[in-house]
């Protein structure tokens, strides 16, 4: 099977588990939201803070470095499965040893033994740590989607019947646990690899180099995406942090649902194109322009209804949600672009270089969040806005600059796009204001709101671009 065949087929399968896991994330926020309190959601946040954050030491970069060197042998994957078990039980030891100290730290006695019923999960994802990056490195997408999604909807289903019967926040790390040790032992009884009684220290340094700037780049990268739920965390409150959370859930579906997701499956196959920047430059610039052509959309889209959304979705006790929308939502579209970067670091193998670039941009953001937390809650989201308009050239000329990309060429792919949806996000709104704000059935106004949006976006897409048809013709080539 050709490689374009293999990635189509990885795509399709993961944009078939991408819609099943975005309905079952969209249902479990609007849900948790109803039958959960700002607070609870703010208390999970922090945990997660703390979670995500040695979670990238689970992995070290191990994952991108098996799919970014070539045949890597089965003694080097059996060490990387035995250390990534050390790594898994060193971290668990960890949160549950730090647990008091954090939770003294932020004033809240429930954090103690969240963090430490949670900590376990570092020991369960470690043993399939390697096993996804085989998966990944061959391209097999249909099991590893297929698993992906179950594991979500049985954890959804533990998490809700537990907020049902009043667990409050252990609902959330409830289904925390179970999608992932679902998971885990699924992709066990898939994978046809399993470790050899081998490890060697001379393996791991193989790929030492390449796994450690990597690593270094996510950590630092961690530290500027969550300062801003640290700082809110502290100095404003749980409350105030859960619904900041939710904003930016749900600023972040279209990176996490589309350009993340194109990344994870097209990133082995960048690999092999590391050498031939005219092809990598070509099928990248169709990667950025698929991902604006919906993300675009989207988060204009998200701004035009934010009111009416919030306020059919969500409960009174979520006030001051939709101003974030507001401002988070742009925040959306230039990371949704910001986001496939590293896909050209891993690829070339130039980790030192994202490394320096995640530095000055970490310290960007994290000034930004302080000052902007003297003006609340609004002013660390108009910061982070900020923040990104500042790197916008910065991060795309150094990172284009390694595949002989041009800023122009690069910009001019995505422009019309935004353009477009840019006028369709004004013409809804004009629409509202003149004549839906009347309605007083508020689901029926959002709807209307949608659908004239998705109408006019899809004709001018088609005026521009030609038939709907012929534009995927083009994206798939």
């Amino acid at each position: 099977m050709t490689l374009k065949k293999r990635v189509l087929g990885g795509i399709k399968w993961v944009a078939f588990a991408n819609i099943a896991q975005q309905i079952l994330s969209i249902i479990g926020i609007i849900v948790f939201a109803k039958l959960l309190s700002p607070d609870d959601f703010g208390t999970f946040t922090i945990i997660m803070v703390f979670v995500g954050f040695l979670a990238i030491f689970s992995d070290l970069g191990i994952s991108a470095a098996l799919v970014h060197f070539d045949a890597p042998s089965d003694e080097l994957m059996s060490s990387m499965f035995y250390f990534n078990l050390f790594i898994g039980l060193i971290l668990t030891l960890l949160l549950m040893v730090f647990s008091s100290t954090i939770a003294l730290f932020f004033d809240n006695a429930k954090l103690e033994i969240l963090l430490q019923i949670i900590a376990l999960n570092f020991i369960v994802i470690s043993f399939s740590i390697v096993q996804k990056a085989i998966l990944q490195k061959d391209i097999d997408f249909k099991y590893l989607s297929l698993i992906n999604s179950f594991s979500l909807f049985a954890g959804l289903i533990v998490g809700i019947t537990a907020a049902v019967n009043n667990f409050g926040v252990y609902s959330l790390v409830m289904q925390v646990i179970t999608t992932s040790f679902l998971g885990t032992i699924l992709i066990w009884y898939h994978s046809s690899w399993k470790p050899k009684w081998y490890f060697s220290l001379s393996e791991i340094k193989k790929i030492w180099k390449y796994s450690s700037n990597l690593s270094l780049f996510n950590i630092i990268n961690y530290f500027s995406k969550n300062a801003d739920n640290f700082l809110i965390g502290k100095y404003l409150s749980m409350s105030v942090l859960g619904v900041y959370s939710i904003a930016y859930k749900v600023m972040l579906y279209p990176i996490q649902n589309i350009s993340n997701i194109l990344i994870h499956v097209l990133f082995p196959a960048f690999a092999t194109l590391k050498e031939d920047n005219e092809r990598f430059k070509k099928a990248y610039l169709q990667v950025i322009f698929y991902i604006a052509l919906i993300t675009f959309p989207l988060m204009i889209g998200l701004m035009t209804v934010a009111d009416v959304f919030v306020n059919v979705l969500f409960e009174d006790k979520w006030k001051g949600l939709s101003t974030l929308l507001l401002i988070l939502a742009p925040v959306g579209m230039l990371r949704s672009i910001f986001s496939t970067v590293g896909i050209i670091y891993m690829s070339k193998g130039s980790t030192n270089i994202q490394l320096k670039l995640g530095i000055v941009n970490a310290i960007v953001i994290i000034i930004g969040f302080i000052i902007g937390l003297q003006y609340g809650v609004e002013g660390i989201a108009i910061s982070y806005l900020a923040s990104h308009i500042l790197m916008l050239y910065p991060v795309l000329s150094i990172s284009w600059k390694q595949i002989e990309l041009g800023m122009r060429e690069g910009i001019e792919k995505v422009i019309p796009v935004f353009v477009i949806a840019s006028f369709m996000g004004i013409s809804t709104y004009l629409l509202d204001t003149l004549w839906f704000f009347e309605i007083e059935n508020l689901i029926l106004r959002l709807f209307l709101m949608i659908s004239v949006s998705l109408v006019l976006y899809l004709s001018m897409i088609r005026i521009r671009y030609g038939s709907l048809s012929t534009l995927i013709r083009v994206i798939k080539n």
